[in-house]
């Protein structure tokens, strides 16, 4: 049951991860205008808030996988 192990690992790192930064910010662009060939466009962040909660549901999802893959070996 490596696998559950691992799984579990990735978990808990995220999920630590997801505590220590709050906000992803993602950059796009965004076509404002088009005349004949000519186009302008516009670049746009969007800031995604990642709730407390996600982070503490990965982290002890992550702890219960762990335990579960060390027990089944």
């Amino acid at each position: 049951m490596r696998g559950l192990l691992i799984a579990g690992i990735v978990l808990i790192v995220l999920g630590i991860a997801g505590l220590a930064v709050n906000v992803v910010p993602i950059r796009h662009q965004e076509q404002v205008a088009k005349i004949g060939s000519l186009t302008i466009n516009s670049e746009k962040e969007t800031d995604y808030v990642i709730p407390n909660y996600v982070g503490i549901i990965a982290i002890v999802a992550g702890v219960a996988l762990v335990v579960a893959g060390t027990r089944r070996s």
